[in-house]
């Protein structure tokens, strides 16, 4: 595989966690979603506090759904995009804790 190549794999694998951030976020949107509408009738408030503890620890439970991703890729011997994969992962955990100490900040 030659260099230029290998680096669109990885920018793919970056953009590969982006979408699966994306999809969780909106599949875990829409159960919290139809669980409010319910949670009139019932008292539930499962799917609400998973949202809220993803939303904001998402640098943590990524790991959901990243190592599977990864084992997978690792399977297929699709290395390039696994480096993307992890660097995306990287990149997120990096952004979450720096808005976490940003927070801190703020309310010190």
């Amino acid at each position: 595989m030659s260099r230029r190549n290998e680096f669109y794999y990885v920018i793919g694998g970056i953009f590969l966690v982006l979408g699966m951030h994306i999809i969780a976020t909106l599949i875990l949107g829409i159960l919290a979603y139809i669980e409010l509408i319910i949670a009139s009738q019932y008292n539930i408030r499962f799917f609400q506090s998973i949202f809220v503890v993803y939303f904001f620890g998402i640098g943590i439970t990524q790991v959901v759904y990243i190592i599977p991703v990864l084992l997978r890729l690792k399977r297929q011997a699709k290395f390039a995009l696994m480096k993307g994969v992890i660097i995306g992962a990287i990149f997120t955990a990096l952004l979450n804790g720096g808005c976490w100490i940003w927070l801190i900040n703020l309310t010190s």
